[in-house]
């Protein structure tokens, strides 16, 4: 990363400011004349959904019911990761309708936190690029479609396959924005028919005539019969849930090619995310329904297709492992969609080194080397982690870093709400917001619990939550020695000059100017 510039040149900038609406109206009619709005409210529901079903909902099922150890525990906790769900969209709608352009936490932390000024922006950049392997579901593309072949490889060939996966998507992306665009639309339609087979599959067992499940009800008799003792098993399981929900935000990281933000925001919002948490519930419902806790916790990442293949035998298995794998990438494709436009802001900035080459753009307006380091640490993990335990490992260490980020948010509202009390267009009920902030919290304290340590597993059960920490400590350590060590040290300080992409926006870049 390049470093930033004096507080006084960041000062001069507008960089931070809240961008509200000038009145009570909706102001963003003019902009829906603008090319780049290309996004409409079926559109923006479908990059919610397309986000939050996909890779979670087909592979954490197993891990989940291992660690609660029963089907009523398990339901449970996705009950309440649907209610935490809508608590944080309603916090990002608010936000998002203050400042209806993109990039997500990324602005709204900018505006809550201006000073010292880069520090939250730098952590951020850290956490997306570092923390947040936004391709780390090509794992379970790649387990998949060895299922449908009916292939077994070793570690290596998966591996390969997984980074092959990323380099598809990164070119879709890369030669048509349309394109990628359609084909996540298209997808998203798979995802919800995978999700209908799995609830029709939990339906056909339970007349209760298939060899194979002579009694699909055990699950449900005593539902939290051998439920775990343990709050840290609990813990886990819901951030596995919450990282299955995770995409409930993913408009406003795109809020500028969004038609009418600050309306589609809230209708897409709330649309899309009852949509995925009622297909969610009906979902784990069949899973235990087909399966007992314990032989779903011993599926792995391919649970959908096994269990599918339990009611209707293996070539419904070849099949579902398809369209899993198609759901899986899909995902893929919509979170690296949103998540490279992050990306590329970051670039603007002149946070990153090479700047101009990771905020370059095709003619079709998709950023091209932002792929490029959107997928650097997932493939760096993917190489380097046990490949039986990096999903479930990654998914951890990213909600825990998902956590931290969501506390700075909650906390930034009240900061801006002090500083701007009359001017909002939507206002989330504090009681929901102080109960996310609580849950968030929760969600850090508890990973540190003693706990009973599973044998089974190469990697200890505290390990996600240290990385997190790590890795967002040293990026602070980072921001400081730019900010403050080199310049006190080198007597110079860095001026920011503002350049023009062949695109028409404007990005930063960092000159040192000696101090006489």
């Amino acid at each position: 990363m390049q470093p930033p510039s004096t507080m006084e040149q960041v000062s001069s900038m507008d960089e931070h400011e809240i961008l509200l609406p000038s009145d009570t109206h909706d102001t963003d009619s003019s902009d829906e004349a603008l090319p780049r709005r290309h996004l409409g409210l079926i559109s923006t529901i479908f990059l919610i959904t397309n986000r939050m079903i996909g890779t979670a909902i087909f592979s954490t099922p197993s891990a989940i019911a291992a660690s609660v150890g029963s089907a009523g525990a398990a339901l449970a906790l996705w009950v309440v990761g649907l209610g935490l769900s809508y608590c944080g969209l309603s916090i990002w709608i608010e936000l998002g309708s203050l400042m209806p352009r993109s990039g997500g936490e990324k602005v709204y932390l900018e505006a809550a936190y201006p000073k010292p000024p880069m520090l939250i922006t730098t952590v951020f950049a850290v956490h997306i690029i570092f923390l947040g392997f936004t391709g780390i579901g090509s794992v379970v593309v790649a387990e998949n479609i060895l299922l449908a072949l009916h292939g077994s490889a070793s570690d290596w060939v998966k591996r390969a396959l997984a980074i092959a996966v990323l380099a598809v998507i990164a070119t879709i992306h890369i030669r048509s924005r349309t394109l990628g665009v359609r084909i996540m639309n298209v997808l998203a339609s798979v995802k919800i028919l995978i999700l209908f087979l799995i609830i029709f599959s939990g339906l056909r067992a339970l007349r209760g005539d298939l060899t194979q499940i002579p009694d699909p009800a055990r699950s449900f008799r005593n539902p939290f019969s051998g439920s775990s003792s343990d709050v840290s098993h609990y813990t886990n399981a819901l951030f596995k849930i919450l990282a299955t929900y995770q995409g409930w935000s993913n408009a406003a990281y795109v809020l500028d090619e969004v038609q009418n933000p600050r309306r589609v925001l809230r209708i897409a919002g709330i649309l899309g995310v009852g949509t995925v948490g009622c297909l969610y519930t009906l979902t784990n419902i069949s899973y235990f329904i087909v399966a007992t806790p314990e032989e779903i916790s011993k599926t792995g990442v391919t649970v959908v297709a096994l269990l599918i293949g339990k009611v209707f035998g293996e070539t419904m298995l070849w099949l579902t492992a398809t369209l899993a794998a198609l759901s899986s990438f899909g995902n893929l494709m919509t979170a690296s969609f949103s998540m490279s436009r992050v990306v590329r802001e970051f670039a603007k900035e002149g946070l990153v080194p090479y700047a101009p080459f990771f905020a370059a753009t095709t003619p079709s307006g998709s950023p091209s080397g932002a792929f490029l380091l959107l997928f650097l640490s997932p493939i760096v993990m993917i190489l380097f982690v046990p490949f039986g335990e990096v999903y479930n490992f990654l998914l951890d260490v990213g909600q825990y870093a998902v956590a931290i980020i969501n506390i700075l948010v909650v906390i930034g509202l009240f900061i801006i709400r002090r500083r701007t009390p009359h001017q909002r267009t939507f206002r989330a009920w504090t009681p929901v917001v102080y109960l996310f902030l609580a849950t968030q919290v929760f969600l850090l304290v508890t990973p540190f619990v003693p706990a009973v340590l599973d044998e089974q597993k190469a990697l200890p059960s505290w390990l996600y939550s240290a990385m997190a920490i790590l890795v967002l400590s040293a990026a602070a350590i980072y921001w400081f020695v730019s900010w403050v060590l080199m310049p006190k040290h080198g007597r110079f300080v860095w001026k920011a000059r503002k350049s023009i992409l062949s695109d028409g926006s404007s990005m930063v870049s960092w000159d040192k100017v000696k101090i006489n």
